[in-house]
Formats: C-alpha cells, structure tokens, sequence
C-alpha cells in the first residue's frame, strides 16, 4: 500500500476505486482510515463492500490500533459515516450520549 501521504492525496482528487476504499479502511493507521471514513460520507459512497467494511468498523468486527484517535472513536466515526448515508440502524440504539458524539463526528 501506498503511504498516507499519498493515499491522501488520492483522495482529495477522487483518485480511488471502492476496492482501493476497502484497503485504506483495512489499514493500521487510525488517520487513514478515519480521512477513508470521512471520504466515505462527503462522497455517499455506498456499495455494498465498502458498507461492510463500515459496519465491521462500527460494530468493533475488526481490530484498530489503540493509538491515535483509539478504537471507540473510530467505532463512533464509522456509525456517523453509516448515519450520513441513511444507515441509521446501530445510531437509533445508542443512548443519548452517544448519540451526541455521532453527531459531532465530523463537526
């Protein structure tokens, strides 16, 4: 894989296929798969392999190095990018407080 910087770069110009999204989200850097997250909302991308992807992220399927911006963050990030694309199920049964860092994922 190519480093952050460039994957960066590539998505900033758009420069990425949904199999490159699911690479970059599979990835040990919390910054890149939380820049992928974010991609993944601002564009609406919604196939059905980068959603599964998603949802293992959201629903801690898949381990995350603790580092950084750390696993539950990364989980709350997840369900605000599935929040954003009309996926609501896993937001619907958080409590209130959770339910507010959803909100401010990307604020």
């Amino acid at each position: 894989m190519n480093s952050v910087f460039k994957i960066e770069k590539k998505l900033k110009a758009k420069d990425y296929s949904n199999q490159e999204i699911c690479q970059y989200l599979e990835s040990k850097s919390v910054s890149l798969v939380y820049m992928t997250l974010k991609e993944i909302s601002d564009e609406k991308i919604d196939s059905k392999d980068v959603i599964d992807t998603v949802l293992a992220i959201a629903n801690n399927d898949r381990e995350i190095s603790s580092r950084g911006l750390g696993v539950t963050t990364l989980r709350i990030v997840a369900i605000a990018t599935l929040n954003k694309l009309g996926n609501s199920e896993i937001f619907d049964s958080l409590d209130e407080n959770e339910k507010n860092l959803v909100r401010g994922a990307f604020s």
